[in-house]
C-alpha cells in the first residue's frame, strides 16, 4: 500500500478555504442544462485555481488545460470538428 501526503503535494495559492467556497458558490447555472452541470462546477474551479496558484508555471498549465478542455467539450455538443 501506498501512502501518499497529500500537503506534501499540495500546490501554493493565495486562497483560502473560506473565500474558495465563496467563489464557488457564485457560479450560475441556471442556464446550464442539467446534463452539463457537472463539467460548468469544474470549469468555474478551474478558472478560481488558475487566477489563485502562486506558482505562474502551474497558473499557466491550468488555463491552458482549461481553454483545450472547453473547446473539446464545445466540439463534443456541437459535433463540429473545428
Amino acid at each position: 500500500m501506498k501512502i501518499t501526503n497529500r500537503k506534501k503535494e499540495a500546490i501554493p495559492t493565495n486562497i483560502t478555504l473560506r473565500k474558495l467556497g465563496e467563489a464557488m458558490s457564485q457560479v450560475d447555472l441556471s442556464s446550464v442544462p442539467p446534463e452539463r452541470v457537472q463539467h460548468a462546477v469544474f470549469d468555474h474551479f478551474m478558472r478560481i485555481m488558475g487566477d489563485s496558484v502562486q506558482d505562474g508555471v502551474v497558473s499557466n498549465e491550468i488555463k491552458v488545460s482549461r481553454r483545450l478542455r472547453k473547446k473539446l467539450n464545445d466540439k463534443v455538443i456541437t459535433g463540429r470538428s473545428s
